[in-house]
C-alpha cells in the first residue's frame, strides 16, 4: 500500500503541463523586429557562404591537404551546424513573430546547440595541440601529426561532442514542467530551461557544471598552457624572421580561440559566482558567442592564411583574364 502511494506521488511529480516554451529574446528592442530578423538572416547566409567557401577551397587545393587544414575543415563544418541550430528559429521569431517553440523541439535544439559548441571547443584544443607540436617539436611534427592522426583527433572531437550533452539534456527533458514557460533568451539553453522545472534541479545544475568543466574549462586551460609554451619557444628562436613567421601562424588561431572562449567564460563564471546580468545583456552575449565565431572564422582564415589568400587571388586573376581573351577572340573573328 505504501509502495503504491509512493509510485503515485512519483507519477504526479513527473507530469509536464507545458506543451511549448516562449523565447522572450530582446524584450527592450521589440520596436523593430523585422530589422533584427533581417540582420540574423544576412548573418546566417554570410556564415553559410563563408564556411562552405573554406570547405570548397580545402577540398579543391591539393596542397591544403595537411593536418592543419583538415582541422580547419572540421571546424568549418561544426560552425555550419552551430549556426543552423540557432539562426532559423531566430529569423522566424523576428521576421514572422513566432516566438513559441514546441517542448520536444526545444530539447532537440538544446542538444545540438551544446553538441556543436562542444565539438568547437574540442576542435580548438586539437588546433592548439597541432601548433604546439609544430613549433615546440618541429622535427617530430611530420611523424606525430600526420593527416591520418589529425583525422583521428577530429573524429574523437566529434564523438566527445556528441556524448557530452546527452546526460544534462536527457535529465532536463524528463523534469516536470508545470509552471512558467518563458525562456529569457533567444534559444533553449540548458540552465535557463531547467530553471523552469517545478522541482528541485540541484542535481541537474551540478551535472551541467561538471560537463561544462570538461567541455569548456579543461580544454581552455590546456590551450592556455600550450600557447604559453609556444610563446616561450618562439622567443628563443634566433632569427627575427623565424619569430615573426611563428607568431603570425599562431596569431590567427589565437584570434579564433579568443572569440570562441572569452565571451563564454565570462557568462559562465558570472553565472557561477552569482553576478547579476540583465536579460538583454545575457541574450546579447549569447548571440555573440554563438553566431560571431562561425561568421568570423572564415574571414579570419581567408585574410590571414597565405594559401587561402593565394587561392582567392588566383581565382580573381583567372576570372579577369578569361573575359579579356574571349573579347580578343571575338574581335579577331
Amino acid at each position: 500500500m505504501e509502495l503504491g502511494w509512493k509510485m503515485e506521488i512519483l507519477s504526479d511529480s513527473n507530469h509536464t503541463n507545458v506543451a511549448e516554451f516562449i523565447l522572450v529574446g530582446f524584450t527592450a528592442v521589440r520596436q523593430a523586429p523585422q530589422l533584427i530578423g533581417v540582420t540574423f538572416l544576412i548573418t546566417y547566409l554570410l556564415t553559410l557562404l563563408g564556411n562552405l567557401f573554406i570547405l570548397y577551397v580545402i577540398q579543391k587545393e591539393e596542397k591544403l591537404q595537411t593536418p592543419m587544414y583538415i582541422i580547419i575543415c572540421n571546424l568549418a563544418l561544426s560552425d555550419i551546424i552551430y549556426s543552423t541550430v540557432i539562426s532559423p528559429k531566430l529569423i522566424q521569431s523576428y521576421l514572422l513573430d513566432l516566438n513559441a517553440i514546441q517542448f520536444h523541439v526545444c530539447f532537440i535544439q538544446m542538444y545540438f546547440l551544446h553538441f556543436a559548441g562542444s565539438v568547437d571547443s574540442f576542435m580548438m584544443l586539437v588546433m592548439a595541440l597541432d601548433r604546439y607540436v609544430s613549433i615546440c617539436f618541429p622535427l617530430r611534427y611530420p611523424a606525430l601529426i600526420t593527416n591520418k592522426n589529425a583525422q583521428i583527433l577530429c573524429i574523437v572531437a566529434w564523438m566527445l561532442g556528441a556524448i557530452s550533452p546527452l546526460p544534462p539534456v536527457s535529465f532536463a527533458a524528463i523534469l516536470p514542467y508545470c509552471g512558467p514557460n518563458k525562456i529569457n533568451h533567444l534559444y533553449c539553453e540548458h540552465r535557463l530551461v531547467a530553471r523552469l522545472a517545478c522541482t528541485d534541479t540541484t542535481f541537474n545544475m551540478f551535472l551541467a557544471f561538471i560537463i561544462a568543466c570538461i567541455v569548456l574549462i579543461v580544454p581552455f586551460l590546456i590551450i592556455l598552457l600550450s600557447y604559453l609554451k609556444i610563446i616561450i619557444t618562439v622567443l628563443k628562436i634566433a632569427t627575427s624572421e623565424g619569430r615573426k613567421k611563428a607568431f603570425y601562424t599562431c596569431s590567427t588561431q589565437l584570434i579564433v580561440i579568443s572569440i570562441f572562449f572569452i565571451p563564454r567564460l565570462f557568462v559562465y563564471i558570472a553565472s557561477i559566482i552569482g553576478v547579476y546580468m540583465p536579460d538583454v545583456a545575457r541574450a546579447s552575449l549569447g548571440i555573440m558567442y554563438c553566431l560571431l565565431p562561425p561568421l568570423a572564422n572564415p574571414v579570419i582564415y581567408s585574410f590571414r592564411t597565405k594559401e587561402i589568400k593565394q587561392f582567392i587571388f588566383k581565382s580573381f586573376k583567372m576570372k579577369a583574364v578569361v573575359p579579356r581573351e574571349n573579347t580578343m577572340g571575338t574581335t579577331c573573328a
